[in-house]
């Protein structure tokens, strides 16, 4: 009997444990960003948190960071297919957002402030340089449509619509 139950022990020793399917390690920056979604979906609903996304951490507010666009805002745009092309240097309708400036086909305009009004709309205090040295200041409203595809520049009464590159 004694030889019965030592080998009993050893056979439960040797066999598998009885696992919990339900436990899984997962990295510290994924279990925050977890949290951080169920936080928003409980609070803000799960449709409101799929359609406008979670909310982050603003990163520290600097004189450059306050004046730059936000991330969606950057890149190419143009108001035609051949503005697109990159390769065409005569592209007179294509605009690149960087940061905190704008390149237009003959003018280049620094932000000298930037007020976002919402994720899809800033309005920035611009100020161009252009060709023959000549320099100017405006304000122009930046909306982004349908997803993130159109790009609509209002200088008033100008309008001007543009598509991703």
């Amino acid at each position: 009997m004694a030889m019965t139950a030592g080998l009993a022990a050893m056979l439960a020793a040797c066999s598998p444990q009885t696992a919990d399917y339900n436990r899984h390690e997962v990295p510290e920056d994924e279990a925050r960003a977890q949290a951080a979604i169920e936080r928003a979906a409980a609070q803000n609903g799960v449709a409101t948190t799929a359609r406008a996304g979670v909310p982050i951490a603003a990163p520290a507010e600097t004189a450059a960071r306050s004046r730059a666009f936000p991330t969606d805002f950057l890149g190419y745009w143009g108001i035609s297919y051949d503005d697109c092309q990159l390769a065409n240097t005569n592209a007179t309708g294509r605009i690149n957002v960087d940061a905190d400036t704008i390149r237009l086909h003959e003018a280049k305009a620094r932000v000298q402030r930037l007020e976002q009004r919402s994720p899809y709309e800033v309005v920035a205090d611009l100020r161009f340089d252009g060709a023959g040295n000549s320099s100017w200041e405006r304000r122009d409203r930046f909306t982004l449509e349908q997803g993130g595809t159109i790009l609509v520049r209002t200088e008033a009464p100008n309008v001007q619509r543009y598509r991703r590159c």
